[in-house]
């Protein structure tokens, strides 16, 4: 991200403009958001594991391992351990079990950095594409701001990694998506060209990736990009992934000026249904874990119902 700043940012740019459009993946560096709190962050979390979480998934852990070493399939299950704190619109860290008040006051300050971090990466975005600055965060916003949280999750050990994945190949629902990993245990992959790609792990290194939404708005320019985490045999991976998504009544479309085509013919060009974000999370969670080309479908053709319907009304 220094570089941004330096004779460098043409290049540094470019970067950034392959790997929304070629990976959807990529990794910051000098990003701004201190060391000190990132190890704090990390110190704290994963001390919060061993204390509150490790026991209790212990037992899930042999409930799952005796039901494949039966012959169950448990490919349907996540090797994690997880809990979600939801900092936009409304803030429920302080109703959070199992947190102490130092744990609270060091997420609060870690989330405000990431969403100082993820606008900017925004308004990067929006630089490359040749949109006005702010305009991604505009689009987000809906009525009441954007949605913004985080999961916890850690990746303990697993004697049985044929078994179960950590967490199942998906792409993600939302805008930007922000991960801050841990840096000696790996397990993150991409899909990439039909192959496996690992994400490595780099110390204080802020992982970025594009979400369904953004691969919306930019008319397919970018993509969400299909990743999974591994189990490993050995070691305990924290994952921290925070999630800057669009408002629940945000509605999501595509940029006509990022459509490839005259202006007269980007009506054709676009490609990509208009829908209420909250419409497409709950079409989401139920198919998380499958392509997401029908879930667009599926929300095209819900639009073009609504359409349909209005018509008659419209010309009454």
């Amino acid at each position: 991200m220094e570089k941004l700043e330096s004779e460098e940012r043409g290049n540094a740019m470019e970067v950034i403009r392959d790997a929304c459009e070629n990976w959807g993946f990529f990794e910051l560096l000098n990003h701004g958001i201190s060391h000190e709190l990132m190890d704090e962050v990390e110190r704290v979390t994963k001390a919060q594991y061993r204390s509150c979480r490790e026991e209790r998934f212990k037992e899930f852990a042999l409930r799952t391992l005796e039901a494949g070493e039966k012959g169950a399939d448990v490919k349907d299950v996540d090797w994690e351990s997880t809990f979600f704190v939801r900092h936009r619109p409304v803030s429920n860290v302080a109703d959070l079990p199992d947190l102490d008040d130092h744990y609270r006051q060091v997420t609060r300050q870690f989330a405000a950095e990431i969403e100082k971090l993820s606008e900017r990466v925004l308004d990067l975005l929006c630089e490359n594409l040749g949109l006005e600055k702010g305009y991604l965060k505009k689009a987000f916003a809906g009525s009441n701001g954007p949605t913004f949280g985080t999961k916890v999750s850690s990746y303990p050990p697993c004697p049985r990694p044929d078994l179960v994945d950590g967490l199942r190949a998906h792409t993600d629902a939302g805008g930007i998506i922000l991960l801050f990993q841990d840096d000696q245990v790996s397990g993150l992959q991409l899909l990439k060209d039909g192959q496996w790609v690992d994400v490595p792990p780099m110390r204080h290194a802020i992982v970025a990736n594009i979400g369904d939404q953004l691969e919306v708005i930019t008319n397919g320019r970018y993509k969400s990009v299909v990743h999974r985490v591994l189990t490993r045999p050995d070691g305990n991976r924290m994952s921290i992934a925070s999630f800057y998504n669009p408002g629940a009544d945000a509605v999501i479309f595509p940029t006509p000026a990022l459509a490839d085509a005259d202006e007269e013919e980007r009506a054709e060009a676009i490609t990509y249904p208009r829908f209420v974000f909250e419409d497409y999370m709950n079409l989401y969670v139920r198919h998380k874990f499958e392509a997401k080309e029908p879930r667009f479908e599926a929300m095209k053709s819900a639009a073009e119902v609504v359409v349909h319907h209005a018509a008659p009304i419209a010309t009454a």
